[in-house]
């Protein structure tokens, strides 16, 4: 039975490692929108305000799927969850850098926020390493 549930569990690790490149990739095309709508390439009716929106939607969305692997295999107070709160806090922390009301952007805080949530991400998949070995 053990076998049995640790390839599953294989399995389902490898499924939230492609989910996490896979977000990993859109937050990253985010990043490079806000670049568009600041020279006025976006979508006609794209502001921050709605970036942020969609932005923090998505974050949402890879939270749930994260959470619900963390507690089928309990480790909601392992290094995996962890590791995923602090890139988690990072990604969210981007929109500090956003001033809609203004519509104004700190580029220069927010790539050094992209470099912090590179090693986060980083120190996600090391930790995850562990888990699967």
């Amino acid at each position: 039975m053990t076998t049995k549930t640790s390839k599953y569990r294989i399995l389902e690790t490898n499924v939230l490692l492609e989910r996490f490149v896979t977000y990993n990739e859109v937050f990253t095309e985010y990043l490079k929108t806000i670049k568009l709508i600041e020279r006025g390439e976006a979508l006609r009716y794209e502001t921050y305000s709605r970036w942020i929106d969609n932005y923090l939607t998505n974050i949402k969305s890879f939270i749930k799927l994260c959470n619900s692997y963390l507690s089928k295999y309990n480790l909601e107070n392992s290094t995996i969850a962890e590791k995923l709160n602090n890139y988690f806090m990072d990604l969210i922390d981007i929109v500090n850098y956003m001033d809609v009301d203004h519509n104004l952007v700190d580029h220069s805080s927010i790539e050094k926020a992209q470099s912090k949530i590179r090693a986060r991400q980083e120190e996600f998949l090391q930790a995850l390493n562990i888990l699967v070995k």
